[in-house]
This record gives C-alpha cells, sequence and structure tokens, in this order.
C-alpha cells in the first residue's frame, strides 16, 4: 500500500507500465486551472503556442504549484521514490474538430532515462474517444522499440520518434473526468488520435524523474518538487515568479541553452543551433 495508490494500482503499473483515473483535483481546482488557462488565451492568443509548450512550469507559476500537488506527487511517489524532480510540463490542447494526431511513440526512445521517469496526464476537461484520449499499449515499457525520426504534429523541427511496429488492437484508451489523472512510465508506447468531436480536450503533462535517474545522452535539469538530490545528476531550475514575466521567459530560455538534451528536445544534431520556444526579448 502506497502513500495514494494501492497495493494493486502499484502492481498494475509495474505490470503494465501505466494506472488510471486517479481522483487528484476537485471540481473547485478544475475550474480554477480552467479560468486561467482560458483567460491566457483570451489576453495574449498570439503567445500560446510558445508559451503552453515545453517546460510550462519555469514560464507560470499557477502550472508549477499544480505540479506540486501532494496528491498528485504521493500517487509519483508511490511509482518511482520520495526523491523527486519536475523535469518538464506541457500543455496539450485538442480544439473540436483537430486533426493533430500524434502518433504511437515513446517519451524516451531519443534520450533514455534510468531508472525511468513518469508523465502524469492531468485532466482539466473530459478525456473520451470522441476527442481524442491518451492510448497506451499495455507492456511496453520493458524497452525502447525501434522507431522512425518524423517532425511533431504543430512542431516545427520537433522530432518525435514513431514507434514501428504496433498493433493498435491492444491500445488501452485512457477516458478521464475533470480532475482525474493518469500516470504512465517513460518508456510506454502511447498516443492519441484527432478529436472528431464538438468537445475541447484539455490537459497538462507532467514529467517526474527520480533524482537517481541518469540521461544516457547529455544532462537535462528539473525542479525539485520533494525530497532531496544528493546525485547531482541534473541541473536544477527556479521557481517561477508569479505572472508571465521577462524574467520567467529569460529564465526558461537559458534553461534550454544551458541543458539542451533533454527527452522531449532530444539529442543535438550536428551543426544544429539551438532555438527558443519562445518570443524575442
Amino acid at each position: 500500500m502506497g502513500k495514494f495508490l494501492s497495493q494493486a494500482q502499484i502492481d498494475g503499473f509495474q505490470r503494465d507500465g501505466f494506472v488510471s483515473r486517479l481522483p487528484v483535483l476537485s471540481p473547485d481546482e478544475v475550474a480554477r486551472l480552467n479560468a486561467l488557462t482560458e483567460a491566457f488565451e483570451a489576453e495574449r492568443p498570439g503567445d500560446t503556442a510558445w508559451a503552453f509548450d515545453i517546460k510550462a512550469n519555469l514560464l507560470f507559476d499557477w502550472v508549477y504549484e499544480l505540479g506540486r500537488h501532494p496528491r498528485l506527487l504521493d500517487a509519483v511517489e508511490d511509482l518511482i521514490g520520495p526523491d523527486i524532480l519536475m523535469t518538464n510540463a506541457t500543455f496539450r490542447i485538442k480544439n473540436p474538430g483537430s486533426h493533430v494526431d500524434y502518433g504511437w511513440h515513446q517519451d524516451s526512445a531519443r534520450i533514455e532515462v534510468t531508472p525511468s521517469f513518469v508523465i502524469a496526464y492531468v485532466a482539466l476537461s473530459p478525456a473520451t474517444i470522441e476527442n481524442g484520449c491518451l492510448q497506451v499499449i499495455p507492456a511496453t515499457h520493458d524497452r525502447v522499440r525501434p522507431f522512425s525520426l518524423t517532425e511533431g504534429p504543430g512542431q516545427r523541427k520537433r522530432l518525435v520518434a514513431r514507434v514501428i511496429d504496433v498493433d493498435p488492437s491492444q491500445a488501452v484508451n485512457l477516458e478521464l473526468e475533470p480532475g482525474d489523472v493518469a500516470i504512465f512510465h517513460g518508456n510506454a508506447v502511447h498516443g492519441s488520435p484527432a478529436n472528431i468531436s464538438a468537445m475541447r480536450r484539455v490537459a497538462i503533462l507532467y514529467d517526474y524523474t527520480p533524482a537517481a535517474g541518469r540521461q544516457n545522452i547529455g544532462m537535462g535539469s528539473g525542479q525539485l518538487v520533494r525530497g532531496r538530490d544528493p546525485y547531482g545528476f541534473w541541473g536544477h531550475e527556479p521557481v517561477p515568479e508569479p505572472g508571465l514575466t521577462e524574467g520567467n521567459v529569460l529564465a526558461r530560455r537559458r534553461i534550454l541553452s544551458t541543458y539542451h538534451e533533454n527527452v522531449l528536445m532530444g539529442p543535438r544534431l550536428p551543426g544544429e543551433t539551438v532555438t527558443f520556444p519562445d518570443r524575442p526579448y
């Protein structure tokens, strides 16, 4: 028995590579987070593409605070131990009719982390089959599968490792209610189809990495959100100021420049120039 998860849920994660339908947020918490998301979209529509991208936890204090939610961290601790780094937070929003299809992939394919990180999908809206809920292939988290590289949908120059051989009939649809969380292993083969419904799908995805984890290529960075880091395998990131300040934007730019080889961006390719998902300041 863990702090949050039952022993059956922990055993299921170890066997299948994911655990789902964890009731973490209250309706009031969900309403507040949706209001903050929608207010930013309304006030700064030209900035959402880059601000809701990689390491949004360095830009928005409320994204950072959500990543430190005690119930969420209790569930993560049950899976990876007490010393936890938050190594990424990214919005995943699919508007009605969105054709974005992330395909079958493994987040750890290009840069492996041992012991592995986990990804927490925090649902701020219903996640259904019709609006493109997360899908996971059970028991695929034991190793990195053969893959091909392709450009990510809506993410210019962001390469995604598409798994070559997948049996979609084995996929499990992780349908969620607002406030629910699904957590899956960094090696788990997963994807999400297009949104064919009239309902918007809103989520924030968090990467949590054990402080003892090491990248096989380069050095990553994160915010220590629980426990200690006696190892020094990761660069430590600052806590964001309230509001989307210039200081926050420049801090994220500095982190991505210093620790460019992270699991989302992948290894630096020969001759590649570091680019930043933000507007010039």
